[in-house]
């Protein structure tokens, strides 16, 4: 998982990377974008979760031909869904964004990429939903295989179309937006080779259609509060990218490029999020408490660890990091104090990533929900207002790192109260039974 993650994440710098050899507003417009891809692969993440979370306790608990059915009734209502949010968001680019703050400059530019990321929407989700599925069923190799290819394929395929290479034209923002279309069109084939021919988890046949809307429902018991969950935190950075669009364009486009250095080194905590999921879910559905209680012990504990290091990393190299992406001053003086401020809460912040991860996994996802509420509504958004009209943009800063600090002790806190309840409630009913 940490492969696939990080060529994931290295592709999406390979994309900042580009558009930054571009100019400073080509940044820009890519930082207004993040909020509303972020809300996307969110929504996918949440069905993905959902489906995982019930694929994993059927693995777990023996049922062969329930895991073929919650695999197919899933990628058929993601497919669903994404064809819908596709056209939605075709439709409402313009005041979308207006709304967050892009201006003339930025807009037309934001409208290039975004006509063709809507067009890829439904190959990004499929490759992601199947490759979550894989992994519930134990193969995070494939999975992760899958997310590779995809990576390197868009990494190869960007710059072509962005500077026109081999003959083609120049196509600027809409070149990166291209490249990513065609590597998930070519990921979307793969993966549905894997599922249905290799895997055997996917079968089209006739079947009732109450049973599917079984699977939908124990599917979407977790993925509407996961998905919830996952929504929170594009909508906060939404909040947070207009606030900082009213200091100016590079100041977004320092941001995105904090945000992404971020995406690269917290690696590790996204990868093992992703993977404490199953795993608990797996052993809870064999009734092996204890040794899901280890391995959640495990993740908290590598977080902690991860997150003083990579602190510390930041802390030294930011700014020659930063300057590999662009030199405006506005825009390394916007990304130089996020990652001095921010990086300090990673270990914690890691924390609330595996805590919500198993909450997802022992299906009480309404939980992750109320801990995201708690930190983006309650904590984050009421410190960032605060922490601009006092401090400017470090006090916008300041405010995430103290709301993902916070939120990772209250994560933590519940994480040991619930585990002592459930194990002894499941011990109950098994003997029970």
């Amino acid at each position: 998982m940490i492969l696939g993650i990080s060529s994931s994440l290295i592709a999406g710098l390979a994309e900042t990377f580009y558009l930054g050899q571009l100019g400073s507003t080509e940044l820009a417009a890519l930082g207004f974008t993040f909020p509303v891809t972020s809300s996307l692969m969110s929504l996918t993440l949440g069905v993905s979760i959902g489906m995982s979370s019930v694929l994993a306790r059927e693995v777990g608990a023996g049922r062969a031909s329930q895991v073929k059915r919650i695999a197919t009734d899933g990628i058929t209502f993601a497919a669903i869904l994404m064809i819908f949010v596709a056209v939605a968001g075709f439709l409402t680019i313009t005041p979308v964004f207006e709304s967050l703050g892009a201006d003339s400059s930025t807009l037309p530019l934001i409208s290039e990429y975004m006509e063709l990321w809507y067009l890829s929407v439904l190959f990004m989700a499929i490759p992601s939903i199947g490759a979550n599925a894989l992994r519930a069923t134990g193969d995070a190799k494939t999975s992760g295989v899958i997310m590779i290819m995809g990576s390197i394929l868009q990494i190869l395929l960007s710059p072509i179309f962005i500077f026109g290479w081999f003959g083609l034209p120049a196509m600027g923002m809409a070149g990166a937006a291209a490249g990513n279309l065609v590597s998930r069109v070519l990921m979307f084939a793969v993966t549905l080779y894997i599922l249905v021919f290799r895997e055997n988890l996917i079968a089209f046949h006739r079947v009732a259609l109450s049973s599917v809307l079984e699977s939908w429902r124990k599917i979407l018991q977790v993925s509407i509060p996961a998905t919830a969950t996952n929504l929170i935190g594009p909508i906060s950075s939404a909040i947070i990218v207009s606030m900082l669009a009213s200091y100016s364009q590079e100041t977004v486009a320092g941001f995105g490029i904090a945000s992404r250095i971020e995406g690269l080194f917290v690696i590790p905590l996204f990868a093992l999020s992703a993977s404490i999921g199953p795993f608990v879910g797996q052993n809870w559905g064999a009734g092996e408490f204890t040794r899901a209680n280890q391995a959640m012990l495990i993740s908290f504990k590598s977080s902690i660890l991860w997150g003083l290091v990579v602190a510390i990393i930041l802390w030294i190299a930011h700014e020659p990091i930063i300057r590999l992406f662009n030199n405006q001053p506005g825009v390394v003086d916007a990304a130089r104090i996020y990652l001095l401020i921010v990086p300090i809460s990673y270990g914690i912040w890691g924390v609330l990533m595996m805590a919500s991860a198993i909450f997802n996994a022992l299906g009480k996802p309404f939980r992750s929900t109320t801990m995201s509420i708690l930190r983006m509504f309650v904590i984050y958004i009421p410190l960032a207002l605060l922490g601009n009209q006092l401090l400017g943009l470090p006090g916008i800063f300041i405010a995430t790192c103290l709301s993902n600090l916070l939120a990772g002790l209250i994560g933590l806190m519940w994480n040991r109260a619930s585990y002592a309840n459930l194990s002894h409630a499941s011990k109950a009913s098994a003997s029970s039974s």
